[in-house]
């Protein structure tokens, strides 16, 4: 069955018991592609790891053919094609993932969602089944809208250091998240939202790395809280500037499908509606595990760098996984 385990900032976790329903009020989005829809018939708000537990089998889980989508050779090599991209003014930012494959590892969901719990209290820690598809999970530091009546709120996310890092940041990282908080404003402004500010750049910590994170606020008017949504994915965050250059240039040079990576899952409701961005997340087949990571490129990024930014982040995910 279809079901998705949550747990917000802050909260208790929760499941939501889900239907296919093509007009339902769960959504999980991926990068590019077509949104898949639920209808959620329950929320389990108590012993929710033993209601996951009897509903959860890998004999259902479909195969995924676990491989690693580049080597350090090929991922440099793309790095390096966005770098001079952005040089030429082509693109101001883009983003380029990778995922690494685990054939050979026994894992249990539902420890790995605790220790993410434990590991990263300032984000969304979510596991989402859905029939006949590879279970996800991850750990989500970026809000990608948040509606409770008429007040909107979003977040502009970018760069990242280990956590506890002293000093300034670079001029690289600051000046890409500028770019992204500049870009969802005038997002906001063109779909109607009024009354926008913006609060920040603060220190956002997501585990064992740290993010630049400005808070973004307005009104909006009367559109369907998925039709926001639809109109910030994807964000600079997850995509690049200007949108859809970046976007063009993923498609061209990545070489492999993000699938939900990067893409969104979130829920309507009369009282509140969210969304979130699907990042630090992993995809379990009933043959593998693939883990996704990805980095913002610019004019200012150097390639090695940004391979080790991806290999930390991949390295945290493995230690959350393996315990």
């Amino acid at each position: 069955m279809s079901f998705a385990w949550i747990r917000e900032p802050g909260k208790s976790s929760e499941v939501f018991s889900l239907n296919d329903n093509s007009s339902g009020d769960f959504y999980f989005s991926p990068f590019e592609g077509e949104i898949k829809r639920l209808s959620i018939t329950e929320r389990i708000r108590a012993n929710c790891a033993d209601w996951v537990l009897t509903k959860l089998s890998f004999k259902d889980l479909p195969n995924i053919n676990p491989q690693d989508s580049h080597n350090e050779e090929s991922y440099l090599k793309i790095v390096s094609k966005a770098v001079q991209s952005c040089l030429n003014g082509a693109l101001e930012k883009v983003v380029l993932s990778r995922r690494k494959a685990h054939i050979d590892i026994s894992v249990s969901p539902i420890s790995v969602f605790e220790r993410m719990c434990d590991e990263y209290p300032l984000a969304t820690i979510y596991l989402i089944s859905i029939t006949g598809n590879s279970l996800w999970m991850g750990a989500t530091p970026e809000c990608l809208l948040e509606l409770t009546g008429n007040k909107l709120k979003t977040m502009s996310l970018a760069a990242t250091r280990p956590t506890g890092s002293e000093g300034s940041w670079g001029i690289k990282e600051q000046e890409e998240q500028h770019l992204v908080t500049r870009d969802i404003v005038h997002m906001l402004d063109a779909i109607g939202c009024e009354s926008i500010t913006v609060e920040g750049p603060d220190i956002l910590s997501a585990g064992p790395v740290e993010h630049l994170c400005s808070i973004i606020r307005g009104k909006h008017l009367n559109d369907p809280p998925i039709t926001i949504a639809k109109s910030l994915h994807p964000t600079p965050a997850v995509g690049g500037l200007p949108r859809a250059q970046s976007k063009a240039f993923i498609g061209q040079n990545e070489g492999y499908d993000r699938s939900f990576y990067s893409g969104y899952f979130g829920w309507e409701s009369n009282m509140r509606s969210i969304f979130y961005v699907n990042l630090r997340c992993m995809e379990i087949g009933r043959d593998g595990i693939l883990c996704y990571a990805g980095g913002g490129i610019t004019s200012k990024s150097n390639s090695n760098e940004e391979w080790i930014e991806t290999e930390e982040k991949l390295k945290t995910l493995e230690r959350v996984i393996l315990g």
